[in-house]
């Protein structure tokens, strides 16, 4: 993480350039509202949060980095594997809206986000389940009753979905 200093001096650029990205992100997501199976707003969105990603990690936004990352990684997953399903759109907004939400309560000073990543992992496995990569466990932006198969809670919590 950069020292205070540091971070005062590049959080402007941090904030404008992250908005610019989400603002991208809100495109690619409209896109994909009008054509689910649109395959340039797909690769547009993947690149936005693999660049989201980037940049939350070179200004040490350890919470912001690994939440796009894991999002990316799901995202992509579904794509491949012909899971992605324009019923997932609404919990892939929600993530989005999360995160908007978290950039902007980035601390000024310090470029610190003091969160626990609850709200986060819950909001990525109901993106999963709804791609059709699990099932529910929790009632956040999806229908009841769904849970978490055994198989799919180590896939959940496997390093590669690690949130932090």
């Amino acid at each position: 993480m950069l020292n205070g200093n540091e971070w005062q001096q590049l959080h402007a650029e941090f904030l404008s350039d992250t908005q610019t990205l989400m603002c991208r992100a809100d495109e690619c997501l409209s896109h994909l509202e009008l054509i689910s199976d649109d395959g340039d707003a797909m690769e547009c969105l993947l690149s936005t949060l693999h660049q989201l990603a980037g940049k939350a990690d070179t200004h040490g936004v350890e919470t912001v980095s690994g939440f796009a990352r894991q999002l990316r990684y799901l995202l992509d997953f579904a794509n491949a594997a012909g899971q992605w399903q324009p019923k997932a759109l609404h919990a892939l907004k929600r993530c989005f809206e999360l995160m908007a939400w978290q950039l902007e309560l980035i601390d000024p000073h310090t470029g610190s986000l003091a969160l626990d990543d609850s709200e986060q992992r819950a909001l990525l496995e109901a993106f999963a389940c709804q791609c059709g990569i699990g099932t529910r466990e929790h009632d956040v932006a999806v229908n009841k009753g769904w849970s978490v198969s055994a198989g799919q809670r180590g896939v959940l919590a496997s390093e590669s979905l690690d949130v932090r």
